[in-house]
């Protein structure tokens, strides 16, 4: 399947702006989506558990619905993306997610909503590592952790914080419907994204890996890009990932990124969770969560000004060390609910996204040739997903045995994470061209 927008020799000047300055937000701001709508089911849990009596296992089912079914779509349509281009993926999985989010504002029951939040976690899916893949090629070396990284972030953070905004915004007016708005509104923006993403290019380095140079030269022309120096026609085999040293980027990665993020669960989609343990009321757990995600964000914009200019690595490995200490200071002072939990979950919050929140996204996808970029960030972001599901199941059962200590558990997961960094020399990406991070072993271009 070939993009129109690939095949056309020219475009008017006015579209050809257009697309120089809209395209790398477009393609991020479906992180905004996957953000707001994933995120908003910790605030909507909240009016869910009165309104349908939920157990506590009912209410790890519904939130981890979406998650099980990102994961599916993350690699079915990640490998998909490689095959028919990033394009044609990120237009058609924006329709899923309208109709999707329209369906969980009107379920009856409980099974329902289940079914609604499982298909609307596919249509997420199949979004992220195509766009992920996108950004990541159209990205110059000398911004890509930017462009791949802390962009993508900050439109998921943005997504977050509107959903508590939403949440706090509409509890007064319809009180326990509140979680039925929360979810249809978030047809709103896909639709618009929808519309918009009809202008975009393919990927110019999708294109010059199947051999169509031409197109992909227009395109880079159009973008305001330069060529990378080193444009490989790559003949692809699933084969790829397993072979040389091929393997071992993708388990780290892997492993990266899901045990990272189901640390980072508690600062996000579990944060509401853990935090209401705490018998602080619903009101309070929402400004809670709303502090998280602000924090998050301004993280992530601190973040863009270093992440292109030092040692990637190195950043990863010590933030992980500041967020594992964190968590156990909001262990050991959570049970009071006073400034030191308050001060503890801001630093566990900053650092997360500081480091390896962001790290996670720029790695999983430069640790993949282009023909199998899709599916290699696909697998690495599934194995995620099923993290945080996992996460989310068991946070309210756990939370309601053990309190707020349990984060002491979860912060674990970043001292793992920190031995990962610490033992993958490779890592060390800042500045190598994206055609040579996927082909060293040392942190130097091979």
């Amino acid at each position: 399947m070939v993009s129109d927008t690939a095949r056309t020799p020219s475009m008017s000047p006015r579209r050809a702006r257009f697309v120089r300055n809209w395209t790398s937000r477009l393609v991020a701001f479906g992180e905004f989506i996957d953000g707001y709508d994933l995120l908003v089911i910790g605030a909507a849990v909240l009016f869910l558990k009165p309104y349908f009596q939920l157990t506590a296992f009912q209410i790890g089912l519904v939130t981890a619905a979406a998650f099980v079914g990102t994961a599916l779509g993350l690699v079915v349509f990640g490998d998909l993306s490689d095959r028919f281009g990033r394009r044609v993926i990120f237009m058609i999985n924006l329709v899923f997610f309208v109709v999707a989010s329209v369906a969980a504002a009107f379920v009856q029951d409980v099974w329902q909503l289940v079914a609604a939040r499982f298909v609307l976690g596919v249509a997420v899916g199949m979004d992220i590592p195509t766009s992920h893949a996108f950004l990541t090629e159209i990205a110059p070396k000398s911004r890509r952790g930017r462009i791949a990284g802390s962009l993508p972030n900050m439109m998921w953070l943005s997504g977050a914080v509107t959903s508590v905004l939403c949440a706090l915004a509409l509890q007064p007016v319809f009180g326990d419907e509140t979680w039925r708005w929360l979810f249809g509104l978030a047809a709103l923006p896909a639709a618009a994204v929808l519309v918009a993403r009809q202008f975009l290019p393919e990927s110019p380095r999708w294109l010059s890996a199947r051999g169509r140079e031409e197109e992909a030269q227009r395109i880079y022309d159009t973008l305001g890009l330069e060529p990378p120096k080193r444009e490989v026609v790559e003949k692809r085999s699933y084969r790829m990932l397993l072979s040389g040293g091929a393997w071992r980027r993708l388990a780290t990665v892997t492993a990266f990124f899901a045990i990272q993020a189901f640390g980072g669960a508690v600062a996000t989609v579990a944060g509401p969770l853990i935090i209401s343990s705490t018998g602080i009321g619903v009101s309070n757990t929402l400004y809670f969560s709303l502090l998280g995600f602000v924090v998050g964000l301004i993280a992530v914009a601190l973040g863009a000004l270093v992440i292109d200019r030092i040692n990637r690595r190195w950043l990863g490995v010590w933030t992980c060390l500041g967020v594992f200490a964190a968590g156990l200071g909001i262990a050991f002072t959570g049970e009071r609910a006073g400034v030191g939990l308050v001060a503890f979950w801001v630093v566990y919050a900053m650092l997360t996204w500081f480091g390896p929140g962001v790290l996670s996204w720029v790695w999983s996808t430069e640790a993949f040739p282009t023909s199998l970029r899709g599916l290699g960030s696909g697998i690495a972001q599934c194995v995620t997903r099923l993290a945080i599901a996992l996460n989310v199941f068991l946070a309210p059962m756990l939370a309601q045995k053990h309190g707020i200590t349990i984060v002491a558990w979860y912060a674990g997961a970043f001292l793992v994470s920190a031995v990962i960094v610490l033992a993958s020399p490779w890592l060390a990406t800042t500045g190598v061209e994206l055609e040579e991070t996927n082909s060293v072993e040392s942190g130097k271009p091979a």
